[in-house]
């Protein structure tokens, strides 16, 4: 056993590593590249270290971007607003409710 394996207390594969952070491998291999999760190449395969995806875990990190305040979405839906062409207005303009039907 190598003395890196040793330090790192074992090797995940990404699909590994992705099922004990509850995200894909793709993302595991992102974390690689942006340097947050240490690359080992072993035998032409690539691998993460047990011990810091077990870090990570232990983060309890949430995915995705924090929580929009309401004055940050008010302002978001401005400039979407602010981006549409004639068409989408037109269509949000003439779109009516679905009307029920009866029975």
């Amino acid at each position: 056993m190598s003395k890196t394996m040793v330090e790192q207390e074992g090797l995940l594969s990404p699909s590994q590593a992705g099922l004990i952070l509850d995200v894909s491998a793709r993302r595991v291999s992102e974390l690689m590249e942006l340097g947050k999760l240490t690359r080992f190449d072993f035998l032409g395969r690539t691998y993460v270290s047990s011990r810091e995806v077990a870090a990570r875990r232990e983060m309890d990190l949430k995915a995705g971007r924090p929580a929009r305040g309401t004055m940050a979405k008010a302002k978001m839906t401005l400039k979407a607003v602010a981006q549409m062409d004639v068409a989408q207005l037109a269509v949000i303009a003439t779109n009516e409710p679905p009307k029920s039907k009866k029975k």
